[in-house]
């Protein structure tokens, strides 16, 4: 199976530096315009089907992107990862490290690393069983919940620098599963 994922368009919390999470932020015009862009890039990738966050950022960039070329499914799993109280804070007064699977921190009501790779396994597991081994998948989502669902497909340990992969806003990547 082709699975090909990609990550919303930007908005103004992306530009900004703050954490969004699941505060449910539109696309701001650049956004709109990543998204134009990846249809564009898409028109050469042959997919069935497209399983999509329910967050605006996401719906509005799956459906700029898709175009009506195949069905958009929406799964709560694909949401972006609660960032409890840090959402809205810019990322660049953190002082605690949220992907180190050994903490596993819940700090200010944050959804906990681990809690977001098994959200990522049940993704995989449903698009597995719902499609054919050669079907070709579209995954439009969040940067958090693309970096979990990259190491469940990878593979990962309690010493994995979940930090060394991450999608721009409206990149594409591809992954044979």
């Amino acid at each position: 199976m082709k699975l090909y994922v990609a990550r919303h368009g930007q908005t103004d919390w992306n530009l900004e530096n703050r954490m969004q999470g699941q505060t449910d932020v539109p696309l701001n015009e650049t956004g709109i315009n990543q998204a134009k862009k990846l249809k564009r890039k898409l028109e050469s990738y042959d997919f069935d089907i497209c399983y999509c966050s329910p967050m605006k950022r996401a719906v509005q960039t799956a459906d700029i992107a898709v175009d009506g070329r195949a069905p958009i499914l929406y799964d709560d799993n694909l949401k972006e990862r609660s960032y409890g109280d840090y959402e809205g804070v810019d990322c660049a007064t953190w002082n605690i490290d949220e992907n180190d699977r050994r903490l596993n921190t819940n700090e200010g009501g944050m959804e906990p690393i681990k809690t977001v790779l098994a959200r990522s396994k049940k993704v995989l597991e449903r698009i597995k069983k719902e499609n054919p081994d050669d079907a070709k998948v579209l995954v439009v989502a969040h940067g958090a919940l693309l970096q979990a669902l990259h190491f469940t497909i990878v593979g990962y340990d309690d010493d994995t620098d979940f930090d060394s992969f991450e999608l721009e806003n409206a990149a594409l990547a591809e992954y044979e599963i």
